[in-house]
């Protein structure tokens, strides 16, 4: 028994160790000029999207601080696909915006879920990625989510 209970012990401390041994893929933060390039680019939205003025940022997306920084792509088709890359002045800050983006997103699917004024969308709405990289906010609802990934994989 001890044996046994001294072998799960170093087979997971050796699994924590080649878990903390390697480069971390996530970025630091999002350049919102490079990155929202880099998506439009990419091919994965199939709705054509129009660029919002960045301060229409936080009224649009419902965030209670404005970004220092915003690009923000939405869809021109009345659909639902859209971008958006937030830089704020800290990483609370991102944190609380990255909530609220949340609550955008969560706000759209119930809209679409009652409505079905898009229900192709609904989808899309679903599996949106909304995260946050240091002091930045990223939000992306498209059609193509490989494509997504490929994307912010060439950024790093």
């Amino acid at each position: 028994m001890k044996q046994a209970l001294t072998a799960l012990a170093l087979a997971l401390l050796l699994g924590l160790s080649a878990c903390s041994g390697g480069k971390s893929t996530a970025p630091t933060a999002y350049d919102p000029a490079a990155t929202s390039k880099a998506l439009l680019d990419s091919g994965a939205f199939a709705q054509e999207l129009e660029a919002l003025d960045a301060d229409m940022a936080a009224p649009y997306l419902g965030l209670s601080q404005e970004p220092e920084e915003a690009v923000v792509y939405t869809s021109l088709e009345g659909g639902y696909e859209e971008l958006a890359v937030l830089s704020f002045a800290d990483e609370a800050a991102a944190q609380t915006a990255l909530e609220e983006v949340q609550a955008h997103v969560a706000a759209q699917v119930e809209t679409e879920t009652e409505t079905q004024y898009k229900p192709e969308d609904l989808p899309k709405l679903q599996s949106a990625r909304t995260e946050q990289a240091g002091n930045t906010v990223l939000l992306v609802v498209a059609a193509d989510y490989d494509k997504v990934q490929e994307a912010l994989d060439g950024l790093n």
